[in-house]
C-alpha cells in the first residue's frame, strides 16, 4: 500500500472497481467450476439467481424509504465517493419469519440490476461444521469477485455473541472472520444479512453494518395490500372479503397470508367449490374453537358481508344456533355495531 494514501478503504474500493471493470471476470464467474463448492463435492455452497424477479414488496413507509435511499445512493455513488464516503455496502434485516427479508434482498438485486447470491448459513454450519469458516470465506471471496447482492440468511447461525459459552470455538472464530469481511466489503456489491433473532447477534457484528432495518409484522393496511396483490386475476373474491381477512389476521406475516391464500385456492379446486367461500372457511379454521375470536368472525361475516346465520354456518361448518349465539356474544362486547 503506498504510504501517501490517506483513506485506505477508499483506495481499496477504487482498485477493486478498476480491476472488475477492466476484465471479463464478471462474465466468467458463473460458469461451471467457478462457483465455490464444499470440499471435493460438486454441491455448490451458494445459490445464484442471475435475473431475480422483482415481486411487489409490501413494507412500511419508513422501511421502504430507507430501501429507496439505498438505491439512490447507488445511482449517485460517484457523488458520494467524491465527497469521501461510500454508498451503503452492508445491510442487516431483522424481524419475525415471513415478513419479507428474503424478498427484500431479491427486490434490491432486481432494482439494482445485479445477480442475487444466497447462502443459508444455518445449513452450512450444521452440515459442514468442521469446515464452516473456510466455506463461508470462500463464498464471501467469490461474491467480491464482481458486483452482486449477497444474501446471508439465518445470519445468527454464525454471528452469535462471543460470550455464549454454549458455542464451540470454531463459531467464535467465524465471528472474527465476519468482522473483518464487513469492514472490507467493497462498495460495488451489497451484502444483506437476515436474521429472525437479532438479540443473538454479537454486538460488534451488528455495529459493523452500514444500515440496520427491522421488518415488523404487517399492519392492517399492509395486509390488505398483500391480499389485493394476491387477488389480482382471481374471480369471485369480493373486496369486502379481503377487508375482512385483513381485519382478522393481526398476527399474520406476508408469507402466512400467501400460504393461507394458496390453501384456500387448492381446496376450491379439489372440492369444486367457491374460492370466496373457501377463503372464509379457512378464516374460520384460523379461529377454530369457541372463543371470542370466532364470535368476532361470525359478527363480521354477518355485518360486513351481510351473510345470514345459516350461510355463515354452512361456510364455517357449525350449527346456525352456534352462529347466532356467537354473534350475540360479540355484539355484547361492542364489536361491529350489531347490525341486523
Amino acid at each position: 500500500m503506498p504510504t501517501e494514501i490517506e483513506d485506505v478503504e477508499q483506495f481499496r474500493n477504487a482498485v477493486h472497481r478498476a480491476m472488475t471493470s477492466g476484465s471479463d471476470s464478471t462474465e466468467l464467474r458463473y460458469v461451471s467450476g467457478s462457483v465455490p463448492t464444499e470440499g471435493d463435492s460438486a454441491q455448490p455452497l451458494v445459490d445464484i439467481d442471475l435475473v431475480p424477479d422483482s415481486q411487489e414488496l409490501v413494507l412500511s413507509d419508513e422501511v421502504m424509504c430507507q430501501l429507496n435511499e439505498v438505491l439512490l445512493e447507488r445511482r449517485r455513488a460517484e457523488d458520494l465517493r467524491k465527497a469521501g464516503v461510500s454508498p451503503t455496502r452492508t445491510l442487516l434485516l431483522s424481524g419475525p419469519p415471513g415478513v419479507g427479508k428474503t424478498m427484500t434482498a431479491r427486490w434490491l438485486a432486481s432494482s439494482l440490476d445485479l445477480p442475487l447470491l444466497s447462502l443459508d448459513l444455518s445449513t452450512v454450519v450444521s452440515s459442514y461444521l468442521g469446515s464452516s469458516g473456510r466455506n463461508i470465506k470462500s463464498v464471501l471471496d467469490y461474491a467480491k469477485s464482481g458486483p452482486c447482492v449477497l444474501l446471508l440468511d439465518e445470519f445468527d447461525a454464525i454471528a452469535k455473541r462471543r460470550d455464549d459459552d454454549s458455542d464451540i470455538g470454531e463459531l467464535k472464530r467465524i465471528v472474527n472472520v465476519i468482522l473483518v469481511e464487513l469492514d472490507r466489503w467493497p462498495d460495488v456489491s451489497l451484502l444483506v444479512a437476515a436474521t429472525n433473532h437479532p438479540q443473538l447477534l454479537d454486538a460488534a457484528v451488528e455495529r459493523r453494518f452500514d444500515r440496520s432495518l427491522e421488518l415488523p409484522l404487517p399492519d392492517r393496511g399492509q395486509r390488505l395490500s398483500t391480499l389485493r396483490a394476491l387477488a389480482d386475476g382471481f374471480e369471485g373474491v369480493a373486496v369486502e372479503q379481503l377487508a375482512l381477512i385483513a381485519d382478522l389476521t393481526e398476527e399474520y406475516s406476508g408469507s402466512d397470508l400467501a400460504r393461507f391464500w394458496s390453501l384456500a385456492y387448492r381446496r376450491s379446486i379439489i372440492h369444486d367449490s367457491s374460492f370466496g367461500d373457501e377463503l372464509l372457511s379457512e378464516l374460520a379454521r384460523v379461529f377454530d374453537g369457541s372463543g371470542a375470536s370466532r364470535d368476532r368472525l361470525f359478527l363480521a361475516m354477518h355485518d360486513t358481508l351481510r351473510m345470514s346465520n345459516r350461510q355463515i354456518a354452512s361456510v364455517t361448518g357449525v350449527s346456525h344456533p352456534t352462529v347466532a349465539a356467537g354473534i350475540k356474544r360479540a355484539e355484547g362486547t361492542g364489536y361491529g355495531g350489531g347490525a341486523e
